[in-house]
């Protein structure tokens, strides 16, 4: 299993469709569903903003999802409690890199150097 798809970028909002850390700022998710998508300009990562709510959203989110030259728009997050499942910790990347943003995360996360694989740390919490 891909461990990118916990690596899911704060700003999207909890629901099925999200954008994670494999996004390279192509625009094409955005162009798609713009109704939906933004680009967060500090970092240059997309986000869903608004889960959509019609069968037109839907299919502008899923074109961006088809889309998607490195499988950075995903449509899997009703898989799993936002609120539980492990996630990347963006704090840690930005302050390495001297960046000033910041996130109120609040779900677990996943520790950045490890060997251990992605649900032997879930098990373990």
């Amino acid at each position: 299993m891909n461990e990118s798809r916990f690596q899911r970028y704060p700003l999207n909002v909890v629901g099925k469709f999200y954008i994670n850390a494999q996004c390279t700022d192509c625009d094409l998710c955005r162009e798609c569903a713009p109704n939906n998508i933004r680009r967060d300009d500090r970092s240059g990562y997309s986000y869903v903003f608004k889960q959509p709510t019609n069968p037109d959203e839907v299919a502008a989110v899923e074109k961006g999802v088809a889309g998607c030259p490195t499988e950075g728009v995903s449509n899997d997050g009703d898989q799993f409690d936002w609120a539980k499942t492990p996630i990347y910790d963006w704090n840690a990347l930005y302050k390495k890199q001297g960046n000033d943003i910041h996130f109120e995360i609040r779900a677990p996360l996943i520790k950045e150097k490890t060997n251990r694989p992605w649900w032997k740390i879930w098990q373990a919490r």
